[in-house]
């Protein structure tokens, strides 16, 4: 059965879209399938423009990981998304996630002490990343910055109730939210990939995004 792609948002420039848990945002290079990109592409095909470093991937400006739900930003023309790339790699894109945890203490294999103290509720969490086991497939933080990569990543994390806590990152890294919160000793539900508890889905969403428009801030949520 088909994935049904709602819009969040419309404008001449801009479209946010709820990606559901289990879609992919875009393909895989040379692979094909439903992906965010390739639904939405079908009623806004604009959106298929090969404007980014990686043509398959067309406007979409980030991307969630698959069992991961929530909006997506996608620009309608050239001039918008090379705006909104520069805002990006500027960190002033804004992306704020709510998860749902377990509280594990037991440390996986492969981190580092936890090296942060969790005070008042709230906790800035930040690091590089490596990859980590069979094909690299999983990350693990680093104190360090990584060769190559002269970024650090920050995970700003607020507890709100009931084991449900809201996540702000600015430009991401793979699996930043899903690790970072593991390194707590409080993995995402649903994520075995990162030591949470068995659940049916990731509870992890992408609820909000905002940025500079037009002198003045813009913010697209789902609620």
């Amino acid at each position: 059965m088909q994935k049904t792609i709602e819009v969040v948002f419309e404008n001449e420039d801009l479209l946010a879209f709820y990606k559901p848990k289990d879609l992919p945002t875009v393909p895989l290079k040379g692979k094909e399938g439903d992906t965010l990109l390739s639904l939405a592409g079908e009623k806004y095909p604009e959106i298929l423009s090969p404007y980014g470093k990686n043509p398959w991937e067309g406007t979409i400006l980030h991307r969630l990981d698959t069992p991961t739900s929530g909006l997506v930003l996608a620009p309608r023309n050239k001039e918008t998304y090379n705006y909104l790339i520069n805002l990006q790699d500027r960190d002033e894109i804004v992306k704020t996630y709510i998860a749902q945890v377990s509280d594990e203490k037991k440390p996986l294999e492969g981190f580092e002490p936890f090296p942060y103290s969790i005070e008042k509720g709230r906790v800035e969490i930040i690091s590089s990343f490596r990859s980590y086991g069979p094909k690299g497939a999983s990350v693990r933080p680093l104190f360090k910055k990584r060769k190559g990569d002269e970024r650090l990543y920050k995970t700003e994390v607020e507890f709100l109730h009931d084991n449900t806590l809201r996540c702000t990152i600015t430009r991401g890294f793979r699996h930043q939210i899903r690790c970072h919160l593991s390194w707590t000793g409080m993995p995402i539900l649903g994520d075995d990939r990162y030591g949470g508890k068995e659940n049916d889905f990731l509870m992890l969403e992408a609820v909000s995004v905002s940025f500079p428009y037009k002198g003045k801030n813009m913010e697209i949520s789902i609620n």
